[in-house]
């Protein structure tokens, strides 16, 4: 019973520090989204699985929990990161490769998916092609949130998914080549020059 206690408490603490409690960001969102903002990206990324600590970690900030703002607001670029551990300020960016490039292909962004980790088969003896399907229960994903004049985008890139070029080592993802052209590949690599 106390171990059970315990890891529901671990589990509010962790919610806890989430973007879904910090009224900063809040605050920031109601005020962008009210002052039509031309365009809005909230991203952040959960890895789920593979590492457990205690209670006492995520109180000293072992642990962050990292999410971003980013806004193109009358011709200038902006960025925030907010977190668990530190109280960061908005900072103004010379340029943005991921806001300039997510309203010039905003439309893409709409359609756009990561495609899971499939292989197909040739046929087999009875004349018929066996697929295999791949998945892992740890992994990262990132959660883009796109509001624009034309309305809200949500998009989820499974990291395994994206990176994954083999099911074995002689077995390669049919997917691969896809999720590596799709505008969500570049929307991520964007991300991490913009937030390192």
């Amino acid at each position: 019973m106390i171990k059970g206690l315990k890891f529901v408490l671990f589990l509010f603490v962790i919610n806890s520090y989430g973007q879904e409690l910090n009224t900063e960001y809040w605050e920031l969102k109601k005020n962008l989204l009210e002052s039509k903002t031309d365009l809005i990206i909230e991203f952040k990324t959960d890895c789920i699985g593979g590492e457990f600590f205690g209670i006492e970690d995520a109180e000293d900030c072992v642990y962050e929990r990292p999410f971003y703002v980013f806004w193109l607001k009358g011709g200038k670029y902006y960025k925030r990161k907010f977190s668990n551990c530190a109280i960061f300020k908005t900072v103004e960016m010379d340029e943005s490769e991921l806001l300039k490039t997510s309203v010039s292909k905003i439309d893409e962004i709409k359609k756009a998916e990561i495609l899971p980790v499939i292989h197909t088969s040739e046929k087999n003896e009875n004349g018929e092609k066996e697929t295999v399907e791949m998945d892992i229960d740890h992994f990262c994903e990132s959660k883009f949130i796109f509001h624009s004049q034309s309305g809200k985008i949500v998009k989820t890139v499974n990291h395994y998914y994206l990176e994954t070029e083999m099911l074995d080592e002689k077995i390669s993802n049919d997917n691969y080549e896809k999720n590596q052209k799709s505008i969500l590949y570049t929307l991520c690599k964007l991300i991490e020059k913009e937030t390192e």
